[in-house]
């Protein structure tokens, strides 16, 4: 289940951080948006994890 949801959250495409990259011309914004939604998807998975243990 915590793998489900880890899935769920993750930025999982290449393509996604491009754009964002071209739309932006800077790499601050797919920088911030991989590490936080894989932070955020860590969590969610972590929590599910222990709730459903």
């Amino acid at each position: 289940m915590s793998l489900l949801i880890f899935y769920a959250f993750a930025l999982q495409c290449a393509s996604t951080i491009a754009i964002v990259k071209r739309e932006t011309k800077s790499w601050k914004w797919p920088i911030i948006q991989f590490f936080g939604m894989g932070l955020m998807a860590y969590l969610a998975a972590f929590l599910t994890f222990n709730f459903f243990q």
